[in-house]
């Protein structure tokens, strides 16, 4: 085994490491989405729901679907594959690291890839984030083999078109990648960097072909958008979408955005020299990947995307740092060779050595951090609720509402084996199936508080005694399109129409909820 391999296997010990602990948060209203998606009984129900209540498309459902029959669905089992795709992400961020220059670049890239805190927390979420960051790893893989070689091509090829089109049956944003290297294949055809861009083209052609079945979905859900997302300005987007892909101190991160700038220039213009030679030279990898990354954070940053949307392309920007501080190495090495002294040659050396040994210790730290301040956090407080809620005697004559209703996917989760009776505010029915699909249009509604409370007598008369509210404590006025703020008014018109028993908070990661129970029978 020589020292590359042996290393890589470390640094995937050490994820295992450091994201065990996580499994144990608990779910939360993505994820218990995740577990009703994934839910029905065969595959076209499991479209079906997908095309319904996610902005995704369903082959990560279909794989957690297939996983829950053969596992279960007990919360740590439930995250396992996430856990894995992420372990397999080290290996690949190598590979795709290595392409850049040396072994050096692909652990480098491999280290960030296991201590970056973002790498850690999505590794432990049942969502699609792991596998498609997966995915895009290979898919650049491929598309860079097939540039270097005119043997082996066709292979590499038809595992670049397999890639993409499952890529992109993973998660949407896979467009933005495969459109970034169609540019990129026209601007090597024009710089003559390739001979034939006809195979690429094939390539293409054949990966929207695959696409176009689910085409109609997806221009459905291009057009439902995320309506809760809040417009800001593109550089203060851009700016943060490149530092979280960093695991450096957020000081730093304009150091490394002006170094990686000046890597891409020269490595362009280094490319300028040796395009006509049909040559396809590191140099050449690190120019693609760079521009790749900064193309789709940028596309992102218009639409205002961030955190979890960029993960996906994270280990470009990390096999794109590896060569960047390698060629940051070099440069100061060059220049000490040239005083030849080998004094000071000693101490650069050491001074790079320790400039990456700092950055590794920053990661641990944050991530220490990281653990300390959230690792006895459940994501959740309705995972305490349901804890401590079981023992009630009084259920059946108690109503559940859920405010707002995107809480419902993780009570309907966590209540599952304790059923009760719940419901959503503002979308009333089944909530635990979550949907975007008109969420507006539905909170617009100048008459919801009016509807909401004509449900609630409907139910009086049903025999309900109760009425425990479940309010997001994160959530209180308008966000996006989003009407949000309406909760706030639910809230107060139920305290002044009955009395309230009882108030309890439940603290979360991702969802601090806190509990209201009036009495029905009262009316003030």
């Amino acid at each position: 085994m020589n020292r590359a391999k042996f290393l890589i296997i470390l640094l995937v010990l050490v994820g295992i490491y450091l994201r065990i602990p996580s499994l144990d948060l608990g779910l939360w209203r993505d994820e218990a989405s995740t577990y009703f998606d994934s839910l029905p009984n065969n595959f076209e129900e499991i479209i079906n729901t997908v095309t319904y209540s996610e902005l995704n498309p369903p082959i990560f459902y279909l794989i957690m679907h297939q996983w829950m029959q053969w596992f279960g669905d007990q919360e740590l089992i439930f995250k396992i594959p996430a856990l894995l795709f992420g372990l397999l992400l080290i290996p690949s961020t190598y590979v795709l690291g290595k392409l850049t220059g040396s072994p050096k670049a692909g652990l480098i890239a491999a280290t960030i890839a296991t201590f970056a805190q973002e790498s850690v927390y999505y590794s432990q979420e049942a969502r699609p984030y792991t596998l498609a960051a997966l995915l895009v790893c290979w898919v650049m893989f491929f598309y860079c083999k097939a540039l270097a070689t005119t043997k082996h091509q066709i292979c590499y090829l038809i595992g670049f078109v397999i890639c993409s089109d499952i890529l992109l049956y993973v998660q949407y944003s896979g467009l933005l990648l495969v459109s970034s290297l169609i540019i990129l294949t026209l601007f090597l055809l024009l710089t003559h960097t390739i001979k034939s861009a006809m195979p690429f083209a094939l390539a293409f052609g054949v990966i929207f072909l695959l696409f176009m079945p689910w085409l109609p979905i997806f221009i459905s859900h291009l057009y439902t958008g995320t309506p809760w997302t809040i417009k800001e300005p593109f550089l203060r987007i851009f700016y943060e979408n490149i530092g979280y892909t960093l695991i450096n101190p957020r000081k730093l991160n304009l150091l490394f955005i002006i170094l990686g700038l000046g890597i891409i220039l020269r490595k362009f213009f280094q490319t300028k020299s040796t395009i006509r030679d049909f040559h396809i030279s590191p140099e050449i990898y690190t120019f693609i990947l760079g521009i790749c990354f900064i193309y789709i954070i940028a596309i992102e940053a218009i639409f205002s995307y961030k955190g979890r949307y960029i993960l996906p392309f994270a280990p470009i920007a990390w096999a794109f740092y590896g060569s960047c501080l390698l060629a940051l190495s070099k440069f100061l090495l060059d220049y000490v060779n040239s005083n030849k002294t080998s004094k000071w040659q000693y101490y650069v050396r050491q001074a790079i050595l320790g400039l990456l040994v700092i950055l590794l210790i920053f990661s641990v730290i944050n991530r220490n951090k990281y653990d300390l301040s959230f690792g006895n956090i459940d994501k959740s407080g309705i995972k305490t609720l349901a804890k401590s809620w079981q023992t009630r005697k009084d259920d059946k004559k108690t109503l559940y509402i859920l405010s707002p209703d995107f809480l419902a996917p993780t009570f309907g989760y966590y209540f599952s084996k304790h059923p009760v009776q719940f419901y959503g505010f503002a979308r009333w029915d089944k909530p635990e199936i979550f949907s975007p699909q008109n969420y507006a249009e539905i909170w617009a509604n100048p008459m919801l508080l009016e509807e909401t409370e004509r449900l609630i007598q409907k139910e009086i008369k049903k025999g309900y005694r109760k009425l425990a509210l479940i309010s997001d404590n994160n959530i209180s006025s308008d966000l996006g399109k989003m009407k949000y703020s309406k909760t706030i008014q639910f809230l107060d018109t139920l305290k002044k129409r009955y009395n309230l028993l009882e108030k309890a908070d439940y603290r979360g990661l991702n969802e601090s909820i806190s509990l209201y129970l009036f009495d029905l029978n009262s009316n003030n």
